[in-house]
């Protein structure tokens, strides 16, 4: 039986290639972003959020999957990484990781 996690997106950009201001990423952009329900029933990603920091060159998105693979895949078919850093990261609600805590050892400080 699968289970859905879910999983943080980070993307920033210099501002010389950000889509609002570079042709190229905002041709890449647009198209990229017209493919985002094929693309996300493809690889089974459901987009819970994805939000731009104004006026930052930075972009947060939440998603749900199987897996943290189905992300990256999901991600690189959009071809976000022609023009972002990005980065992919389980997410885990504060509530649990804090019930959770224990589980840990200690640091030595």
């Amino acid at each position: 039986m699968s289970t859905t996690r879910r999983y943080g997106l980070t993307m920033t950009h210099p501002p010389n290639i950000c889509p609002i201001a570079n042709k190229a990423s905002r041709e890449a952009a647009v198209a990229g972003w017209k493919q985002i329900p094929s693309l996300s029933q493809k690889h089974g990603v459901k987009m819970l959020s994805f939000d731009h920091f104004d006026p930052e060159h930075l972009i947060i998105g939440t998603f749900e999957a199987e897996s943290i693979e189905s992300v990256r895949d999901f991600v690189t078919e959009l071809g976000l990484m022609a023009w972002n850093e990005l980065k992919i990261n389980p997410l885990t609600p504060v509530s649990e990781f804090m019930e959770n805590m224990d589980k840990a050892p200690p640091t030595i400080f």
